[in-house]
């Protein structure tokens, strides 16, 4: 496979017949999801992080696949926390504007969003909860499965209910 940067978030890839045939694979039975676990494989290889998820294009022939892979950035960072005492302590030392969240309840844990520019609120709510790696899904699963507590102004509004 020969992986090749066209941007600061996006690649070409292109996987050859051999590469196919080591997997047991040709060009034209490979299928969306194995040429996406192809494209994770020569990432890893590259030595490329992928932080958030990752969107293909794949245009397979006989002479190979093509693949334009573009790695998708998340706009939020995840935080939970297992008592609720441990997030109302780390809101606590917060200064003021608080940044925009959104707090959920799933899992038998809190969940709380805040946006990716919020770097000083993450690393200090990050001494209290633990912080959420971008992993696929994870959003759709909080959303659909997650009881959503407060939608906005979360930090503001936890403040609000607990008071120091």
């Amino acid at each position: 496979m020969t992986i090749q940067p066209i941007g600061s978030a996006s690649v070409a890839l292109y996987i050859t017949p051999a590469d196919l045939k080591e997997r047991g694979l040709t060009p034209a039975e490979l299928t969306l999801e194995q040429a996406l676990e192809l494209t994770r494989t020569a990432f890893l290889e590259a030595g490329i992080t992928l932080e958030g998820g990752i969107e293909i294009e794949a245009y397979p022939e006989s002479c190979g696949v093509l693949v334009f892979a573009r790695v998708c950035r998340s706009e939020r960072c995840w935080f939970s926390f297992r008592r609720l005492e441990d997030l109302i302590s780390g809101v606590r030392t917060l200064p003021d504007p608080k940044p925009d969240g959104a707090l959920l309840w799933w899992r038998e844990r809190w969940w709380l969003s805040l946006p990716v520019q919020a770097r000083q609120a993450a690393a200090r709510l990050s001494e209290f909860g633990r912080s959420e790696p971008d992993r696929p899904h994870l959003e759709a699963n909080l959303e659909e499965h997650g009881r959503m507590v407060l939608e906005q102004n979360a930090l503001s509004s936890i403040l609000t209910y607990f008071p120091a």
